[in-house]
């Protein structure tokens, strides 16, 4: 990706050139050293005053076997500064096969733009092109996935150091590096880049707009072609365009009525040192001119930025690469906007939150783990990787941290709130700790093809019909919205949808491989998984049983010994003292709960006969398995009459017990989650650490 100012070659200071302004190269440069040496101190603490996320565009089809979710829904990610210093947000729109992850976090850790933007006071807003990232892809909507997955080897001829003076990655830009891993595990499927798709773009994109009010928009690659679109329809509220990385084709699609239908947005484009778009960003910016354009190309080797490559935003340098950036867009875009504080975005005040959804962050970023590797015949694909998004509280309070795992079908975003609501990973960190969350493999940001993960591991989206009657899901009394077909708190909870993985062995092989990678990284922690999810800690407590502190379970489904649960309470070996190396050794019979046991009553469940054989590495480690009125799941009787007998300390949790009633499955996300999560964090404050 590669942003580009203007063509400084033949520049003499304030020379006009196509009717464009040109700020003088000396001038600018000398700008660019003040910002550099001002900013070469520790980065500084994020202070958000609104951090969550919303679905665009969630529609709804109707087909043979039920209503579904479209796929055709936009993921928009947002930081709100609680001091905003620039009158327009910043909207940070990925292309290729990326996602929005290109703008978190760099391969090797460090802060990406959307952190150092929120940190000069912008309002950022970071999107997944529909049918990418957090978007789920049904190929029955979406398209067919390529023939091929990305390679590490195509990878790494890309984006890699490869190419002369590229010195920026932050690796050796290999097939083996670790860097580049980084950027295969990102990699999906796009939709392809015809009228339709760019409709769909141009609709979502003019939908955010209209939520935000003004922005300036900053993309890479052919993630042009949705600012380029969006700014047709929505001129008054794009601010300015700034082009990074441009794809030659990116203008093809637009006709030249179109083209000067631009003139009124100022356009940069961004162009790296060591990159290919050094032959084509001059051919655009010239065509654009044409057009009647007011293009800034902005080369930053004439900056003395050298050594990037097309991921300029990943590289070492990133700092560096922005502060052009920044000084254009105050200049060109923000340039006579009143004043510098801006007005409260419109729509400010829809599902306005009852609790605060204010973070201070020391820190926060995003990685993937688990990136196996799997040879075929046209190269080396990526396999199992799980995304971790973590956030770091500016005053941390607790020892340990907090790893969160989505249930069913969903990802992430299920810990992080509903509807613009708070969810488990404010709370947690408003509280003092440390928070990991993940996208397990072929979820959310683990991105899914069949070649790494077989042609039946994504089932097609859940149709809504058996959902919306459910008591223990959306029919609950403490569900946010009104019930029903076209309740959109059902809608944003359908958005992330993606149905269950078929093979939950294979699934929990890789899960587990990335969990142990996690925690090896992290240290000593917490796991706290949620219904599908609940696999998670058993088999990485039981790899890495000294890191692993306490053990949350919320409605973990299955019961012992059911359907692919042949191993007690998971898919995959566990374990046991006497040793079990085949499921048929295991002896088991039938009990029957008390009738007053809480919801679900499985009657009867397997256990083990006595003697039973235990779990040899989880015994220390502290259990709660929380459970509401109307839950889903396994039956919290069976799972802890199975935990007791395999020999774990367990605690059960009824929300009836703490005067809570009307929840369902889904109780990290309804009215009263705070309240829930009061039950959840008392308990870790008795039984796992108390707060420094």
């Amino acid at each position: 990706m590669s942003y580009t100012r203007r063509e400084f070659g033949s520049l003499v200071g304030g020379t006009v050139a196509a009717g464009t302004f040109l700020m003088s190269a000396p001038v600018l440069a000398a700008r660019e050293a003040q910002a550099r040496a001002a900013s070469e101190a520790a980065a500084p603490i994020l202070d958000i005053a609104d951090w969550s996320y919303f679905w665009f565009g969630v529609e709804r089809a109707t087909l043979a076997r039920g209503t579904v979710i479209n796929g055709m829904q936009m993921y928009v990610e947002h930081w709100i500064p609680t001091s905003v210093r620039h009158p327009y947000a910043v909207v940070l729109i990925h292309g290729g096969y990326g996602q929005g992850t290109d703008w978190i976090s760099t391969p090797d850790g460090r802060r990406g733009w959307a952190s150092q933007f929120l940190e000069q006071g912008y309002r950022v807003y970071v999107l997944d092109r529909p049918g990418q990232g957090r978007n789920p892809n049904h190929p029955f909507v979406n398209g067919l996935f390529d023939a091929q997955a990305p390679t590490f080897e195509s990878v790494a001829r890309r984006v890699g150091a490869a190419v002369q003076g590229h010195t920026q990655w932050p690796g050796a830009g290999d097939a083996a590096d670790p860097a580049i891993a980084q950027v295969v595990a990102s990699l999906g499927q796009p939709m392809g880049n015809n009228a339709i798709t760019q409709n769909v773009w141009r609709t979502r994109g003019a939908m955010l707009l209209d939520e935000i009010g003004p922005a300036v928009l900053v993309t890479h690659g052919d993630g042009s072609v949705f600012a380029w679109v969006t700014a047709l329809v929505r001129p008054a509220l794009v601010k300015g365009i700034v082009a990074v990385e441009q794809e030659p084709q990116s203008l093809q699609s637009l006709t030249p009525p179109q083209l000067a239908a631009l003139a009124s947005v100022p356009i940069a484009i961004v162009t790296a040192e060591a990159s290919p778009a050094t032959a084509t960003d001059p051919g655009i910016a010239a065509a654009l001119r044409g057009a009647g354009c007011t293009v800034e190309h902005i080369r930053l080797a004439d900056l003395g930025i050298h050594g990037n490559g097309p991921m300029v935003m990943m590289e070492k340098n990133n700092r560096d690469a922005l502060r052009p950036i920044l000084t254009w867009m105050q200049a060109s875009a923000e340039g006579s906007a009143p004043g510098t504080q801006a007005a409260a975005p419109r729509g400010a005040d829809r599902n306005r939150n009852a609790e605060s959804t204010a973070l201070r962050l020391a820190d926060q970023g995003g990685f993937w783990v688990g990136v196996g590797r799997k040879r075929m015949p046209y190269g080396t694909i990526a396999q199992g990787q799980m995304f971790v998004q973590y956030m770091i509280p500016a005053e941390k309070r607790y020892p340990y941290p907090v790893i969160l795992v989505h249930g069913g079908g969903g990802q992430g975003t299920h810990m992080m709130g509903l509807g613009r609501r708070p969810g488990w990973v404010h709370y947690f960190v408003q509280a003092g700790y440390s928070v990991y969350w993940l996208d397990r493999p072929s979820y959310g940001r683990s991105p899914y093809h069949p070649d790494a993960l077989g042609p039946s591991h994504l089932p097609n989206v859940p149709p809504l019909e058996g959902l919306i009657e459910a008591t223990n899901v959306f029919k609950t009394g403490q569900w946010p919205g009104p019930g029903g077909i076209s309740d959109p708190f059902i809608g944003q909870f359908m958005a992330c949808e993606s149905g269950n993985t078929a093979d939950e062995a294979f699934h929990s092989d890789l899960a587990w491989a990335g969990g142990v990678e996690l925690v090896d990284r992290i240290g000593p922690c917490i796991i706290h998984g949620h219904a599908f999810g609940g696999f998670f800690g058993w088999g990485v407590a039981d790899r890495r049983p000294q890191l692993v502190k306490g053990i949350l379970c919320m409605e973990i489904n299955g019961n012992p010994f059911e359907r692919q649960l042949r191993w007690g309470l998971t898919a995959s070996p566990m374990t046991y003292d006497p040793p079990v190396s085949d499921v048929a050794q295991f002896s088991l019979v039938d009990r029957t709960p008390p009738p007053d046991s809480p919801r679900p009553i499985a009657s009867p469940f397997k256990l083990q006969a006595e003697p039973a054989r235990r779990w040899k590495n989880l015994p220390q480690i502290p259990i709660a398995w929380i459970t509401s009125e109307f839950g889903a799941g396994g039956s919290p009787v069976a799972n802890v009459e199975f935990l007791k007998q395999v020999g774990c300390s367990v605690d059960l949790l009824r929300l009836r017990d703490y005067g809570m009633a009307g929840n369902g499955n889904l109780m990290l996300m309804e009215k009263n989650n705070h309240e829930v999560f009061g039950v959840l964090r008392d308990w870790l404050d008795r039984k796992v650490a108390k707060p420094a």
